[in-house]
């Protein structure tokens, strides 16, 4: 079985989905898809949903729907049935409510393209030299895409040849080979005269990077994929037949980091941390149940955002729209410098500040911020509800980071979401000019901006 049900985030889901995405409504298919298939595959997700710190992932709605939550990705069952979890990028009137009928098919694939893209702008990740457009036309699911990404860096890694190196290597021979190791002779060879426990140091390619490879292979030829897949991973083990499991991941990992023996094998690593490590930026209980690769929204749209804002033009209408063109932007990680609180006792600082974006106005760090942007992953409502449905929290978040600054100018940053419905006049323009603004009650002057940010800056969507 080599399913997928593709939902957005927030969406409700249940067995009749599950039955729908497997081609059971095609009266084709009816005999070899019936009831207890896709309840034995809701009945794993709701095993999944049921491990702790999973609820992150899936929520109940009640005992027969999941609903998914802003994490997107996906996670496939023990039966191998796959559920891709993807943007949401438009605004309905029920929030569970997922992809129109209408135009669905267009809508999963611009979605699709939105997650890809979005990857591609994630610090220390793989995804930055994939092809994404190329494995997409092949019609294949998120799974088998990441998949293929992987074992195109394996193949050019294999084209150049594996590394080998120097392993030290204890046996008990039947001949004198390097140094004998007295102890272990004795213990193993006290009646076997002929034979010595000695240990060598072998050239060979059972080092850690390989030996890590070689297990990223066995678990994903324990999952479930298109024989084109399945064929393309029997061929890697056949070249890495010789070479052992790693018994001890973490320790094979830390011998593979800085050594510029093994810099050609950097992407491959990368993607070996993902689907061994589970390093998606989301850790998940329930491994044994189920395979998941999942991406908290909130860090994608952050990502996708400082990306752009390196880019020239797009830096250049910012600066433009601030009035400063001597402004150098730094993102998260590299401003944490204020704290909300200091300790009264011990004078230690509390609840460090970290907003997504800085801008400043010469490269000198202690010089006063020109402006401070936060990114929100929120479809804001229109006009008649309350406060446009910005979160308060946002707005206090946003206050702490503009006094603690000392800034004048802050802009909250929510993504610009495709018209589904009609939207009311004052969202109807691009970023930046598409906005409006607050004003802090504060000791000195300050502005804050809600902008909305195109995700499809350069698609055709």
């Amino acid at each position: 079985m080599n399913k997928s049900l593709c939902i957005a985030e927030w969406q409700s889901f249940g067995v009749d989905e599950i039955k729908g995405a497997m081609g059971c409504h095609d009266s084709a298919n009816v005999e070899s898809c019936n009831d207890e298939k896709a309840q034995t595959i809701f009945d794993e997700l709701k095993d999944f949903a049921h491990q702790e710190g999973n609820h992150c992932f899936l929520k109940f709605k009640n005992s027969k729907t999941l609903v998914a939550q802003n994490y997107v990705g996906l996670i496939q069952t023990k039966s191998g049935f796959c559920v891709e979890i993807l943007p949401k990028t438009f605004r309905t009137a029920n929030e569970t409510q997922g992809f129109e009928v209408q135009q669905k098919d267009e809508r999963i694939d611009s979605a699709k393209e939105l997650l890809c893209e979005m990857l591609k702008t994630l610090k220390d990740s793989p995804f930055k030299r994939s092809h994404f457009a190329n494995l997409r036309a092949q019609n294949m699911s998120l799974l088998e895409i990441f998949i293929a990404m992987f074992l195109n860096e394996l193949d050019n890694l294999v084209k150049k040849g594996l590394k080998s190196s120097y392993v030290t290597q204890e046996e008990n021979r039947k001949f004198l080979k390097g140094k004998l190791l007295f102890n272990q002779n004795l213990k193993h060879n006290l009646t076997h005269k002929e034979r010595f426990f000695t240990t060598s140091d072998e050239f060979s390619t059972n080092i850690a990077p390989n030996r890590i490879i070689k297990s990223t292979l066995e678990l994903l030829s324990r999952q479930t994929f298109s024989s084109k897949i399945y064929a393309r991973l029997t061929q890697m083990r056949f070249i890495f037949a010789d070479i052992a499991s790693s018994q001890n991941i973490d320790k094979d990992l830390s011998q593979c980091a800085n050594s510029r023996l093994f810099d050609a094998y950097d992407l491959v690593l990368q993607w070996c941390k993902i689907f061994l490590k589970k390093q998606t930026f989301t850790p998940y209980q329930g491994s044994n149940k189920a395979f998941a690769l999942l991406f908290d929204m909130n860090t994608l749209f952050e990502s996708l955002v400082a990306s752009e804002l390196r880019k020239s033009e797009v830096r250049e209408r910012v600066l433009k729209k601030i009035g400063d063109d001597d402004i150098r932007i730094e993102s998260q990680p590299q401003e944490n410098s204020k704290f909300l609180a200091q300790e009264k006792e011990s004078r230690q600082n509390r609840f460090r500040l970290k907003p997504d974006i800085v801008g400043y106005e010469n490269v000198d760090n202690d010089s006063k911020p020109a402006f401070i942007a936060d990114t929100k992953w929120k479809i804001l409502s229109d006009g008649s509800n309350k406060n446009y449905a910005i979160s308060q929290n946002d707005m206090y978040q946003m206050w702490a980071y503009l006094s603690k600054y000392k800034c004048e100018k802050g802009f909250l940053i929510y993504p610009e979401i495709t018209k589904n419905n009609k939207e009311p006049h004052s969202f109807k323009s691009k970023f930046p000019d598409r906005e409006f603004a607050f004003t802090f009650k504060t000791d000195f002057q300050t502005k804050l901006t809600i902008c909305f940010f195109p995700l499809f800056i350069n698609s055709k969507h």
